[in-house]
């Protein structure tokens, strides 16, 4: 700014020499004024302007300086190469050694993309299922499988007639089937396998539609349990613990349900949490932890308790079997135990002690 200005100094100084008490000071007040002009001007025009043009119209303008872009870096690749060797070989004299940049973390494409909803970009929903593409990959398969406790199942010795009672008011297509109880697996079977036939002629027998099940272990995470039903193009798997005992079933509904929230029409009277004119909320025990946190907003980090559902975070800050009228604190949260089912949470009040920014 200083030698390309010196004409406009020489201009300013003699002007500010005519105003006697400035006159001592003209030369260094001209040399400021001008540097603080070109300054400014240079800022403006040489670099927000351009930036800004190139915001709004990215692609015509890369597609109009890709040639030249590219013929420059063809020219002057012999001298960067001999730059970077030069660098690379005093850093390692000094023994300091170069590093890789920084790779794009899970928070800054977060924070991109809030970015971008906010500024509308991109929508609400995109921005949600980014969010849960993110924290699906941070949990076990336990976290969405359907307890054992919750699984309808048919006996390999039951008649036609009562495996249509059963499936007739649940909206399953695949059953476990079992020898008894559930600790006695034999495979699972499609009810579109069974009620298109005729047994009117042919005796029913359970076992003639009986599939071998897919198994995985209880600490198989959501996306390695994916990869399974894409390399067996089956849908369904048992979720075994270390003994082999069956803890529940997953499918690909409940992955997807995980990456964009609950899309099943038939789940309408699943677990809740609903808001009440109180500023309460009313909450299935069984309700999942990792959806109450996504429902108020919370981080995902909390997540790290070795429970599943609202009934298990509660268990786990008691250390007891709560009773009717109990009450726990959890951060910003107080959670009352509102009715049990035998040895289970069955509802939970819950109240917001601090206003959520």
């Amino acid at each position: 700014g200083i030698f390309s200005g010196d004409t406009l100094t020489l201009t300013v100084q003699q002007n500010l020499e005519k105003i006697s008490f400035l006159a001592p000071y003209a030369e260094t007040l001209a040399v400021i004024l001008i540097v603080i002009v070109i300054t400014f001007f240079s800022i403006v025009f040489g670099e927000l302007i351009p930036k800004r043009i190139g915001l709004m119209f990215p692609e015509a303008i890369a597609s109009f300086v890709a040639g030249p872009m590219k013929f420059i870096s063809v020219i002057t690749k012999p001298f960067i190469w001999l730059l970077v060797k030069t660098n690379d070989t005093v850093l390692g004299l000094l023994g300091l050694k170069h590093q890789k940049e920084g790779i794009v973390s899970e928070e800054e494409i977060k924070a991109m993309v809030q970015e971008s909803a906010e500024g509308g970009e991109i929508q609400q929903i995109e921005q949600s299922i980014v969010h849960r593409v993110f924290a699906l990959g941070d949990r076990k398969v336990t976290q969405l499988m359907t307890h054992r406790n919750d699984l309808v199942y048919f006996d390999i010795e039951e008649s036609i007639e009562s495996i249509k009672a059963k499936s007739g008011g649940e909206a399953h297509s695949v059953y476990p089937v079992v020898q008894k109880n559930l600790d006695k697996l034999l495979g699972i079977v499609s009810v579109k396998d069974i009620f298109p036939k005729d047994f009117s002629v042919t005796p029913f027998r359970l076992a003639d539609f009986i599939r071998q099940p897919l198994m995985v272990h209880e600490n198989t995470s959501a996306y390695k349990v994916l990869d399974k039903f894409k390399e067996n193009r089956i849908h369904y798997a048992f979720v075994v613990d270390e003994y082999g005992r069956v803890q529940g079933m997953v499918s690909m509904d409940d992955i997807v349900d995980a990456l964009v929230g609950d899309t099943s029409e038939y789940n309408q009277n699943e677990y809740q949490i609903n808001k009440r004119d109180d500023n309460t909320w009313l909450a299935d025990g069984q309700f999942p932890f990792f959806e109450f946190l996504h429902f108020f907003d919370i981080s995902q980090e909390e997540n790290s308790g070795d429970f599943n559902t609202l009934g298990g975070l509660i268990l786990s800050q008691l250390n007891h079997m709560p009773v009717t009228g109990e009450k726990v604190k959890w951060k910003q949260f107080v959670f009352e135990v509102i009715d049990m089912d035998e040895n289970k949470i069955d509802k939970i009040l819950i109240t917001v002690t601090d206003p959520f920014k």
